[in-house]
């Protein structure tokens, strides 16, 4: 959340509960940070289970509004901010409560869940969005709910707490292969009258890291969709802007949290340019990490958060080839630049689906070193790093193209050129097709 010229940050992390000393478990932290100065606040414990209430077992996803909330807990109060965040007595069966505070800091809980569990057979609901219509205390809530599958709800409240479900949100124009997707935040633009929301892409076949589970999504896709169509679908979801390992070099890219103003719009701060909060793990992978050395840096231990950024100008990629002593890397995204020297441009690719282009160009590791661009979305059967953008599986009339041909060298592995000589390795496959 942004006032002014501070950030307000909370998040959902591992400590010891204040009100039960002997349980350490999910606790929702708060900072701030001046975006001139750059100073921050030290990181507290804001909220944390209650020792013999509903949430007694986890709290975590705190999603937090500004607002004016005039004794919504019966105490004669009135308060600047709710928090919604998940909570449970049992391991599965979340429910979604409310908390207020006059500082952000100080928190009194709702007593009961204001969203209950639909099911205690899996995790019930979760990942609260929330926005403040007319910023007092009428709230549009948005979560998940996971029965019988998983789908998004909008509910509304004009006291923030007593809740009415209004429909559930669209799916229409999603990434087809990852059905059902979770996701991290939603968020408004009133100036465009467009929804904004980042839903994540898979978590990796543990066949392919070393048969390490990982736990958290390498990648996650932002969205958007007319306000009139969020429930009706009548236009789809656009994608903007694919956000995963290729890009970053993390191994998990997750849960990203829109930077909004107090009552949930994100036409602030460097708009049109929207900043992302973004769960992920620390540090990134070495370039010859093995499939379970890079699953095992995606561990909970290490998820952190970062900054990640959509730019509306910012529509192609570059796909560049770089080089070592032992493998090429073709990419749009991250490499480690004292590891690796650029060799050439190849061309260029689309953020996202446009133009008839919606062949996505995957970025993909064979064991330790065996990097490779692959048209198959399961990478052939190895680990996938994430979607170096959007090209032409074949070629397009009317559009410039390039033509890219899949190689390979007995020294450097696969790679892709321009030239179907493979730069004297053999006759090449003719692959896709990219821009200039």
């Amino acid at each position: 959340m942004q006032m002014g010229d501070v950030q307000k940050l909370w998040w959902c992390g591992t400590g010891i509960n204040p009100t039960n000393p002997s349980q350490t478990s999910d606790v929702i932290l708060y900072e701030s940070i001046n975006t001139i100065t750059q100073a921050k606040s030290d990181p507290v414990i804001v909220l944390a289970e209650s020792k013999n209430g509903w949430d007694q077992t986890y709290t975590c996803n705190p999603r937090v509004i500004g607002g004016t909330f005039v004794n919504p807990l019966g105490d004669g109060e009135t308060y600047s901010y709710e928090m919604f965040y998940v909570g449970t007595t049992h391991d599965f069966g979340n429910a979604i409560g409310a908390a207020f505070s006059k500082d952000g800091i100080q928190w009194t809980k709702y007593p009961t869940p204001v969203i209950n569990t639909t099911s205690y057979a899996n995790y019930g609901v979760g990942q609260p969005g929330a926005y403040n219509v007319d910023g007092k205390s009428s709230i549009t809530l948005f979560y998940e709910d996971y029965t019988p599958v998983l789908h998004h709800v909008e509910a509304t409240s004009t006291d923030g707490v007593h809740f009415t479900v209004q429909g559930i949100i669209t799916n229409n124009g999603l990434d087809p292969t990852h059905a059902n997707p979770e996701w991290g935040d939603i968020g408004y633009d009133p100036s465009t009258k467009y929804w904004y929301a980042a839903f994540d892409m898979p978590v990796r076949a543990p066949i392919t890291t070393g048969d390490f589970g990982e736990r958290g999504p390498y990648g996650f896709q932002l969205y958007r969709i007319p306000a009139s169509s969020l429930l009706t679908g009548a236009e789809p979801w656009q994608m903007l802007k694919v956000v995963d390992t290729n890009l970053t070099g993390y191994e998990s890219n997750f849960l990203a949290s829109l930077l909004h103003d107090k009552y949930g719009n994100i036409n602030i701060a460097s708009y049109p340019t929207l900043q992302l909060f973004v769960s992920t793990s620390l540090p990134r992978t070495a370039w010859d990490a093995t499939p379970e050395q890079a699953g095992s840096s995606g561990n909970i231990t290490q998820w952190a958060i970062a900054v990640s950024s959509y730019e509306p100008s910012q529509s192609l990629l570059t796909l560049k080839r770089y080089v070592n002593d032992k493998t090429y890397v073709v990419t749009t995204g991250w490499i480690d630049p004292v590891k690796f020297f650029p060799d050439t441009t190849l061309g260029h690719l689309y953020a996202a689906p446009q133009h008839g282009a919606d062949q996505p160009f995957y970025g993909c590791k064979q064991d330790a070193v065996g990097y490779f661009v692959s048209l198959d979305q399961a990478c052939d059967g190895q680990r996938i790093l994430g979607i170096n953008g959007y090209g032409y599986a074949k070629k397009p009339a009317g559009i410039a193209t390039i033509p890219l041909y899949s190689c390979t060298s007995t020294r450097y592995g696969k790679f892709l050129n321009q030239d179907p000589a493979c730069k004297g390795n053999g006759e090449g496959k003719l692959f896709a097709y990219a821009l200039p």
